[in-house]
């Protein structure tokens, strides 16, 4: 197990190192640049100097050097915009992603296991068939409209729900007023994730059921919840373990999009502003952050495999 950890662990720091010098060629060849998106100065001799006072002016290998020397330090930048340190503006923003994508991906799993093992084990009956109707709606739906047709509805129309923030301007912050706040956002990502789960868990399910050792649990006359439950759902679970850690990237990414919508002060609407406004010590840190917490959870996916499945040895 220690060996099996200590190989991945290598593989992420080559994984990161090639995500960190990709990103860092790829935003320094991007039109335009800081320093003229940072100041007033128009003259060349006056972004000239701004170049230089930002470390502009100096060779790429140079720059990509002192930014990865300061990167093992623990050390992200300033941000070219405000000033204020990297990794302080991240540990701001991150959790307040990872509440909103991770209360969605929970809603999804929660709803999806159920949903995906019923269809499975009502296969061709009506209720199978609506679960696959409504799990291909779900994914044909775009996030973006999607998120503006609730706002419309229960914002605009109804006046349920807050349009935007994580909490009300002037109000208490207590943890309803966070849950109202995060209902239209938290529907948004799951209406994406909810509907591949079922399907993944509904196959998964089917495939287990056709088994040889699971006929026989039938032939000896078991109930049909115990030989679910207890004899197939555990290996059902392994494909949708895998999709689950995979659909993370997706999570992020559609938060991108769903934060721009409902003004949710996260790691999405912090990458878009950073990206238009050529912040590149903040790209940087978003990109390397992100890379890390989705090679943190494969790795934690790795090695649930062990757990569902007694035969799977990380030697």
């Amino acid at each position: 197990m220690l060996q099996f950890v200590a190989r991945r662990l290598i593989h992420a720091v080559g994984v990161l190192l090639a995500v960190a010098i990709f990103t860092f060629l790829l935003v320094h060849a991007a039109p335009g640049g800081p320093a003229i998106m940072t100041t007033m100065e128009t003259t060349p001799d006056q972004i000239a100097a701004h170049r230089a006072r930002l470390g502009l002016d100096q060779p790429l290998h140079v720059q990509f050097g002192k930014w990865m020397w300061n990167l093992l330090r623990g050390d992200f930048g300033r941000s070219f915009n405000d000033g204020r340190p990297v990794l302080a503006v991240l540990g701001e923003r991150l959790p307040v992603t990872l509440l909103l994508g991770g209360a969605a991906l929970l809603i999804s799993v929660v709803l999806a296991l159920p949903a995906g093992i019923y269809s499975a084990t009502h296969r061709g009956a009506t209720g199978d068939h609506v679960t696959t109707f409504l799990s291909f709606i779900g994914v044909s739906i775009p996030s973006f409209w999607f998120g503006i047709v609730l706002t419309i509805v229960f914002s605009v129309q109804l006046r349920w729900l807050p349009s935007s923030g994580m909490f009300t301007v002037g109000a208490a912050d207590t943890l309803s007023n966070r849950i109202v706040h995060m209902i239209m956002p938290v529907l948004v990502l799951a209406t994406g994730l909810l509907p591949q789960l079922v399907r993944y868990a509904r196959s998964s399910m089917l495939e287990v059921l056709s088994r040889d050792y699971v006929r026989t649990a039938r032939a000896k006359g078991l109930a049909t919840s115990r030989v679910v439950y207890h004899h197939a759902l555990r290996n059902a679970l392994i494909p949708v373990v895998t999709v689950t850690g995979l659909l993370l990237p997706r999570v992020i990414g559609g938060a991108v999009i769903t934060e721009q919508i409902f003004g949710w002060p996260g790691m999405g609407q912090l990458a878009v502003a950073s990206a238009i406004g050529r912040d590149f010590p903040m790209v940087l840190g978003i990109t390397v952050v992100i890379a890390g917490v989705v090679v943190a959870t494969n790795l934690i996916v790795d090695l649930a495999y062990g757990w569902l499945d007694p035969r799977i040895r990380h030697d």
